[in-house]
């Protein structure tokens, strides 16, 4: 099971789902706000949602922020996945990018 939940509200963030979705034949995308995402990420241990914060679900494993998006592109085919090389970075500094680009998300 792949999953990609997001803020459905964003249009960069349903647009970059549906484009991963066509790429990876085996995705689904959920709305981190549906009941069905709440019930995935508690299962999963992840108690507090962010609402500015993209999962990626595989199987029992849960990628968030930075990291979530270095593994959804890794199922890429060229140039897209060499994004993902970049996921040896301190999650530090790739979280804090995230940060940035999610709290100005909605003017892309």
């Amino acid at each position: 099971m792949k999953v990609i939940i997001y803020d459905s509200e964003c249009k960069f963030c349903t647009r970059f789902s549906k484009w991963s979705q066509s790429n990876i034949e085996t995705l689904e995308i959920i709305s981190v706000r549906s009941k069905e995402a709440r019930k995935i990420l508690r299962d999963k241990g992840i108690k507090f949602i962010d609402l500015q914060t993209i999962y990626y679900v595989n199987n029992n494993e849960v990628w968030v922020r930075s990291k979530a998006i270095f593994e959804i592109l890794a199922n890429f085919t060229s140039p897209w996945r060499f994004i993902s090389f970049f996921s040896f970075l301190p999650t530090f500094f790739t979280d804090f990018c995230y940060k940035i680009f999610a709290k100005y998300r909605y003017y892309f």
